[in-house]
C-alpha cells in the first residue's frame, strides 16, 4: 500500500469516511458483551485503557461488527493481501481524563500493511478529540463524530486531545490489514504491547503473553 495524502487536513496515511452508527451502538455496554474481554493500561498521563477480547467468542464479537461495517471493503484494494483483509484486534479505547498529549504512532516501516480504525461510541467523545502532526509540523485537531470513522496508518503522529469528562468517553477500534504473515513481524512490534490476545494474518486467535485484568 503506497503512502495515501489527506489534504484537507494536511496529514499522511490519514482518513476520514462514513460508517453505519448503529452498529457502533451495539458496543455502547461493556459490561453486555459476550465472552471474557482483558484491560490494559499504558500508563501514560491519563487514564486511558484499552479493552480488548481475552476469548474467541468476545473476538467474533468484534469480527461480526467489522464485516457489517464493511470496513475491509474500503481497504482490500490497497493492502497485500492473499485472501482477505483481516482484523487482528478489535477494542474499546475508554478514558475520562488526559493531563496532558503522548504523541506516538500506532504503525513504523510497516508500509501502510497494518491500519487502526477510531470512531465514537460514546456521545461525549468530541470532548477528547484527536491532536495530530501537520505537514508543516502545526499541531492539527480532529473531533470525533458519530457515524464517522478515521483510519491511519505508518507515521501517523497523534494523541488524545487533554481535557476530561464526567462520564467515561468510549471509542471502538479496529486494528487490521494484510493477511500474509511475512509482514507480521513488523506489524506485531507494534500492536502486540496493547493487547492480551490477537488474532495473525494467518487466522490463529493467540496470547500475547501480557498480563490482563479481566472485565468479563
Amino acid at each position: 500500500m503506497r503512502n495515501f495524502i489527506n489534504k484537507p487536513m494536511a496529514a499522511m496515511n490519514m482518513v476520514t469516511f462514513p460508517i453505519d452508527a448503529r452498529i457502533v451502538d451495539e458496543f455502547a455496554n461493556c459490561k453486555a458483551l459476550p465472552g471474557k474481554l482483558s484491560t490494559i493500561s499504558p500508563g501514560w498521563k491519563s487514564d486511558i485503557q484499552w479493552v480488548s477480547a481475552a476469548n474467541q467468542e468476545a473476538f467474533d464479537t468484534f469480527q461480526s461488527a467489522f464485516d457489517r461495517l464493511d470496513i475491509a471493503g474500503h481497504f482490500r484494494p490497497h493492502l497485500d493481501i492473499e485472501r482477505e483483509v483481516r482484523l487482528y484486534a478489535g477494542f474499546l479505547v475508554i478514558r475520562g481524563r488526559c493531563e496532558e498529549p503522548h504523541f506516538h504512532v500506532d504503525w513504523m516501516n510497516a508500509n501502510n500493511e497494518a491500519l487502526t480504525l477510531l470512531t465514537p461510541v460514546s456521545s461525549n467523545a468530541a470532548e477528547f478529540g484527536l491532536l495530530y502532526h501537520k505537514f508543516n509540523g502545526e499541531i492539527g485537531e480532529y473531533d470525533y463524530r458519530r457515524g464517522e470513522a478515521i483510519v491511519f496508518g505508518d507515521g501517523f503522529v497523534h494523541s488524545t486531545k487533554p481535557g476530561s469528562s464526567d462520564e467515561p468517553v468510549v471509542l471502538l477500534c479496529f486494528e487490521f490489514g494484510t493477511d500474509k504473515m511475512e509482514h507480521w513481524p513488523k506489524i506485531y512490534s507494534t500492536v502486540g504491547y496493547q493487547l492480551t490476545h490477537i488474532c495473525q494474518p494467518d487466522g490463529r486467535f493467540v496470547a500475547t503473553g501480557l498480563s490482563p485484568r479481566e472485565t468479563g
